[in-house]
């Protein structure tokens, strides 16, 4: 398998290949999303603010949408992406209409 088609595949079909790598991960993930000195929505706040400034749209999606299931409002959404805003200038905030279409 070449070097671009690795780079090109999906957590899917990386799965497939490199199942104990991506299992790996999943339980790192796992062990991090728990609640502890910071709750799961509080964690998750952080993820969309880091997912916005590295411009990771799929990440900015889940991590969006389960802060907003764990029980964040709109408003913290908003308030964790100024965060991002500030430390990163206006890239961070306004390059993705995922946010825009949650807290509409």
């Amino acid at each position: 398998m070449g070097k671009h088609l690795i780079l090109n595949m999906s957590l899917d079909e990386l799965a497939k290949h490199e199942p104990s790598t991506v299992n790996a991960l999943y339980r790192y993930k796992h062990e991090i999303f728990k609640d502890a000195a910071l709750s799961i929505r509080e964690k998750e706040l952080i993820a969309v603010a880091i997912s916005s400034v590295l411009k990771c749209e799929g990440c900015l999606d889940v991590h969006a949408k389960e802060a907003l299931k764990r029980g964040a409002t709109k408003e913290q959404l908003r308030e964790a992406l100024m965060v991002a805003l500030y430390l990163t200038g206006p890239s961070a905030f306004v390059w993705s209409p995922i946010i825009d279409d949650l807290i509409k």
